[in-house]
């Protein structure tokens, strides 16, 4: 492996969720690795322009930004052809996230971020009449156990649990309110590392403080920038600041997600189980529907079909051994990804 080479992963394995939150982070990083700061630069402009990285910047909680969000499910009857007609039609709505096709009868799965349960409502009505699909679950999650994981060099992921151990005491809560926080949120949700024409920024929270002050109509310094971003990483309002991957690009090719009918009773127990797996990125229980029977969800990555189906094995073994009954349980696999965005807040 070249220098390059370990110097760039060396850096994925720190920028996806310890990005330095300061006013010098490449200073920082070149100190971290016992490099120099051109060194840095260069290696994230190359993981920029490899595809590897997709931006640089702050992936929140949409709950605690006052939005509401959920999991749908659709299915579309007929062939590849109605498939992709309704995903366009679902992918038109700027609150749609992610949308992609599963190997199920629920053949369309999409996320939905909206300001508020009324709006929700309204979309996917607007959903079911313009596709023809009235077959929709629409599903919140009612428990988070994980959502997020790191894809470290060596080909291996390595997962964190969304937690802070500061204290949140005396810390002023986000509020919508607030020209700064929103004006913050905006800057916060894009990407920061880079300007407008794709170039490298070199103090990123310098450039913040100047998008932020013009927003707001006051001076605000990249120090100020700095300590609300930390503050809101501790309120959990940031769930991750940090370079979002695309981890096809790093060697994880395959992903499924895996639905499970656990006892409502060992709900809990299985969210932890599944949450201790690297290999698991997301995890949550939503509420089951007359014509869908699970409850706990697990999307899981892989580097090939093979591993693939050895972590879903290591799932139900993780439950068998725990002695976490599980009525039933299945991979929806991905056909099509037919969306894939960061949500812009506060548009």
């Amino acid at each position: 492996m070249s220098a390059s080479e370990e110097l760039k992963n060396r850096l994925l394995d720190i920028i996806q969720s310890g990005f330095p939150i300061c006013c010098d982070p490449y200073a920082e990083l070149a100190s971290q690795l016992d490099t120099s700061e051109a060194d840095v630069l260069a290696a994230i402009r190359e993981l920029y322009a490899e595809g590897s990285v997709r931006r640089i910047g702050a992936s929140f909680d949409s709950r605690k930004l006052g939005y509401s969000s959920t999991l749908c499910a659709l299915a579309v009857p007929g062939g590849e052809e109605e498939l992709i007609a309704a995903a366009g039609i679902v992918s038109a709505y700027p609150g749609v996230t992610h949308n992609y096709g599963r190997a199920n009868r629920y053949n369309l799965w999409f996320t939905l971020i909206t300001r508020s349960v009324e709006e929700k409502e309204r979309i996917l009505s607007e959903i079911r009449q313009k596709t023809g699909c009235d077959d929709l679950l629409d599903m919140p999650a009612s428990r988070m156990f994980k959502i997020r994981v790191d894809f470290g060099s060596g080909h291996r992921a390595r997962a964190k649990r969304a937690s802070s151990a500061q204290s949140a005491e005396g810390i002023a809560p986000f509020s919508a309110e607030s020209a700064f926080d929103v004006a913050l949120v905006r800057w916060a949700q894009g990407d920061v590392a880079r300007d407008a024409q794709g170039e490298l920024v070199v103090r990123p929270f310098d450039e913040g403080a100047r998008v932020i002050s013009a927003q707001v109509n006051e001076s605000v310094s990249a120090e100020d920038v700095v300590t609300r971003i930390r503050d809101l990483k501790t309120l959990g309002v940031i769930r991750r600041f940090g370079a979002m991957v695309r981890h096809q690009r790093i060697g994880y090719a395959f992903n499924s997600m895996t639905v499970w009918d656990i006892p409502d009773e060992h709900v809990e127990e299985a969210g932890a189980l599944f949450a201790a797996k690297s290999f698991v990125s997301h995890c949550y229980a939503r509420p089951r529907m007359e014509t869908w029977p699970a409850n706990m969800y697990a999307m899981t990555h892989a580097q090939s079909e093979e591993e693939m189906s050895e972590n879903i094995a290591e799932l139900s073994r993780a439950l068998e051994e725990a002695q976490v009954p599980c009525r039933a349980h299945f991979a929806l696999t991905t056909t099509h990804e037919f969306k894939k965005v960061s949500m812009t807040y506060f548009a």
